[in-house]
């Protein structure tokens, strides 16, 4: 067999190893997808009753005192909690998220990152941006105890004055094919915050026009005039309690939408790869075909040649 048709033969053997990676890849990164999908949208129920008790208290917080997270401490800095992947093979997921965290970054005169996966640690590093915490391990996952460790450490950062403004970066699940980078103000809240129709956090899970998640709930304020309500030690107090737990959990919800973003990211970047390697394949083994026949007919015509020399 001529060296040319060995090399094809070897080619194609490797090009189809590759390809039942990536089409293994592709299947398991569609599976977790879905599990993230459905994490998100158990949450949603709890979110919004968090949030319409918010919204309930709003009114009340306008009478009383602002507390700590409901007003500015002073500090010029901005806080980002910027969320990346700790693998690559995702396609376009970090680079399109960092550059827009670039830009959001750029327009605050002093800011610093609690960045979590491996590229966004690795980025930030090149462009010398002050890193506070990183976070790396399991970016393709997220779990509440995660959350609550980064939300805690933004909150202890900015009641200690180190951060003037909180917000998050990740890359919203749009579609099974789009991913958004979107920031999502966390702290200071303000009453005007807390008093509107919608809620950022309330989103987070929720895919372009998809409707709320329909869950069995009771109204027990309905039709109550909130400002007649009377809380027991006191509105600012209950939210200063309650606040906390609505960072955690708009830092869950980012966290979830981070990661099916990044298996819907990395499924379609292995359907793509899946799809190249058969092209790859169905041109080597018409190479192949070629060459076997060019050297079938190389072979009869000297053998017809020998027969005639013979006569």
């Amino acid at each position: 067999m001529p060296n040319s048709m060995r090399d094809i033969k070897r080619r194609i053997k490797s090009v189809s190893s590759t390809r039942q990676i990536t089409h293994a890849m592709e299947l398991v990164a569609g599976a977790k997808m879905r599990g993230a999908r459905q994490l998100s949208e158990a949450r949603q129920a709890y979110t919004d009753y968090m949030i319409d008790t918010l919204h309930m208290m709003a009114k009340a917080l306008q009478k009383e005192e602002p507390n700590v997270y409901l007003r500015t401490n002073g500090c010029a800095k901005d806080l980002y909690i910027v969320l990346t992947s700790d693998k690559g093979l995702a396609g376009g997921f970090n680079s399109g998220l960092l550059k827009f965290a670039a830009e959001t970054l750029a327009k605050s005169p002093e800011h610093a990152v609690i960045v979590c996966g491996v590229k966004g640690l690795d980025f930030f590093r090149r462009t010398g941006t002050e890193i506070l915490d990183a976070f790396t391990g399991s970016s393709d996952t997220a779990s509440m105890s995660r959350a609550s460790v980064i939300g805690k450490r933004a909150m202890d950062l900015f009641l200690e004055r180190k951060a003037g403004r909180v917000g998050i970066i990740y890359n919203q699940f749009v579609s099974a094919i789009s991913q958004k980078p979107t920031l999502v103000h966390l702290l200071p809240l303000s009453n005007d915050e807390l008093a509107s129709a919608e809620d950022e956090i309330s989103l987070i899970g929720r895919e372009e026009g998809q409707k709320p998640v329909d869950y069995e709930r009771t109204d027990f304020f309905d039709g109550i005039d909130p400002s007649y309500m009377i809380f027991e030690p006191g509105a600012s107090y209950i939210a200063e309690k309650l606040i906390p737990s609505y960072v955690e959990n708009a830092v869950y919800g980012a966290l979830l939408e981070s990661a099916a973003g990044e298996l819907a990211a990395r499924r379609l970047a292995m359907e793509n790869a899946t799809d190249n390697a058969n092209e790859i394949i169905d041109a080597l083994e018409l190479a192949y075909n070629r060459a076997r026949q060019g050297a079938i007919t190389q072979e009869i015509t000297e053998i017809v040649s020998g027969a005639e020399a013979i006569k």
